[in-house]
């Protein structure tokens, strides 16, 4: 069928009016901005703001062979934004897909719709004064929820796996249908939200990472507050102290002495937090001169490799797990903990500070101290997203940290691997090299995401207004995905940029998921591409 514009734009303004199905080169320009080298350009936007709008919007499309791409909020920072994975496709925003449609404290879940951002679930918590956490991201206080969890993100408290911690969906298909995945498609469901696997076949996974419905609405678990909480920090001085590190955190995940995800940043990783390229120490070379490297990382307190995790519990379990991170990693050097009382200093310190306006080394550190611990509570910040400035050089402090609003570039790949030392340092082996070739800081962290496997989440940050180095970001983008992929550490998830790689060569495993998009989308008209990569 040849694809009919016009008529599809027509019968979608009669039906959400054309405030919310547009088509003016100012929406198509909004929404065809990347932190990507490249984006790709819609044909329109639509708005809807009910599971009934989406369905319609789905049978417009299908009569008039128009792909739909739909997103939660466009937050899908270094992985392409809002950009569908080819142009001319018209973006559906769920952005007006707000509500929080339960909150169930005795039985710690909310329902909500795709468009509920962090903040929104957080203020919503406070304000019924709800002693339950949900587990947030870095990716700011308007990034949606149900997004990240249909990527099958992660965050940082015991409940960090976010695709674990969701139950049942309500989906709409292509061919206009809705289910309701587990339980929820029985009238009388009483544990709908509850427990994940109900009978038959487990729908929930076909529809994350994929193109074979439009999710509308989510059940995600929350975390009761526990009693007690601490952070916990180890910081290693040498490039190649990373597979101790691994190691030595592996038993106490094995054993589930701690739960929660924990992180281990590189030092570029944590210089980019707080501060930008440092263009005039660097005398405007890059990547950034090891010396001066060692010297930052000295002044700032930090290592080469850093621990950051927490312990939830009651005060015992709290105090027990204490003992058991000492001694496993105490051989590494020295462990420190930082518990409420110590964080709430913090903050009064800093309100001192800024008050009497006061600029000390330490305080740009400590505000960081402040801002993980709230975000290892449930807080969200957009403190995290201060790295996408990294390479943007000659401008002053933005008044938003959005990627987009700086027109920042920042392409991320996130390799998997099993949790043991020497995959890790192999990884690292392999990809640092490939950084410095084209000229840019292996921007690492690595994250203990199960019990068994860990994540390098590795970050090419780039000036997207500079077309060198956008075109060298490209290039060490494609040199990186080729040699984790050669080397068999996958990425958890894909860009925009890869989609198309993802079969290599003949694969049944494709085959199959392109299968399953011609039963439930015979018309191909959700999100082309996207994890489909015989769809592209």
């Amino acid at each position: 069928m040849k694809p009919d514009v016009d008529q599809a734009f027509q019968d979608w303004q009669t039906l959400l009016g054309p405030e919310r199905a547009r088509r003016d080169q100012d929406v198509i320009a909004t929404y065809s901005r990347c932190t990507l080298p490249e984006g790709t350009t819609p044909l329109g936007v639509l708005y809807p703001h009910s599971t009934q709008e989406v369905q319609k919007i789905v049978a417009i499309a299908r009569r008039t062979g128009i792909s739909l791409y739909p997103i939660s909020r466009g937050k899908n920072w270094g992985y392409g934004d809002a950009c569908a994975v080819t142009s001319g496709q018209v973006i559906m925003d769920l952005t007006g897909m707000n509500r929080i449609l339960e909150v169930n404290q005795e039985l710690a879940y909310a329902v909500i719709e795709p468009g509920v951002t962090q903040k929104q679930l957080y203020d919503e918590l406070q304000s019924r004064n709800i002693p339950l956490w949900f587990d947030c991201t870095g990716s700011g206080p308007e990034a949606s929820i149900v997004g990240n969890t249909l990527e099958r993100g992660f965050g940082h408290t015991p409940y960090g796996d976010h695709f674990y911690h969701s139950c049942g969906m309500e989906v709409v298909l292509g061919d206009g249908r809705v289910v309701k995945t587990g339980y929820g498609h029985y009238r009388e469901a009483k544990a709908t939200h509850v427990f994940k696997w109900a009978l038959g076949p487990y729908l929930d996974g076909l529809f994350t990472q994929s193109n074979l419905g439009i999710v509308t609405s989510m059940g995600i678990w929350l975390m009761p507050k526990p009693e007690c909480f601490n952070m916990f920090f180890l910081s290693m001085p040498e490039d190649d102290d990373l597979p101790r590190m691994v190691d030595a955190l592996r038993p106490l995940k094995l054993r589930g002495q701690v739960k929660s995800l924990v992180h281990i940043g590189n030092d570029v990783r944590i210089i980019s937090s707080f501060q930008r390229y440092p263009w005039s120490q660097a005398g405007g070379k890059t990547p950034l001169p090891e010396e001066l490297r060692r010297s930052m990382r000295k002044k700032g307190g930090f290592g080469a490799w850093n621990i950051s995790g927490a312990i939830y519990g009651t005060k015992g379990e709290v105090r027990a797990v204490r003992r058991e991170i000492r001694k496993a990693l105490g051989s590494l050097g020295r462990v420190r903990f930082v518990g409420p009382t110590s964080l709430l200093l913090a903050r009064n310190l800093l309100g001192i500070l800024e008050q009497r306006g006061w600029r000390k080394e330490w305080q740009i550190m400590l505000g960081a101290l402040v801002k993980v611990g709230g975000l290892l509570q449930g807080q969200p910040t957009d403190a995290f997203l201060y790295g996408t400035l990294w390479r943007i050089s000659g401008r002053e402090e933005p008044a938003s940290l959005d990627p987009l609003e700086n027109n920042a570039g920042l392409l991320w790949i996130s390799p998997i691997m099993p949790m043991t030392g020497n995959a890790a340092g192999d990884l690292v082996r392999k990809l640092s090299p490939i950084f410095l070739e084209y000229g840019f800081e292996p921007l690492i962290t690595v994250s203990l995401i199960t019990e068994r496997a860990m994540v390098a989440v590795t970050t090419i940050a780039y000036d997207r207004t500079n077309p060198e180095e956008t075109k060298r970001a490209r290039e060490c983008y494609d040199a990186l995905f080729s040699e984790v992929m050669r080397a068999g550490y996958i990425p958890y998830r894909a860009s925009i940029a890869s989609m198309s790689q993802l079969a290599q060569g003949s694969d049944v495993f494709w085959d199959v998921v392109h299968d399953l998009k011609r039963t439930l989308d015979p018309d191909m008209i959700i999100a082309r591409g996207r994890y489909d990569p015989f769809g592209v």
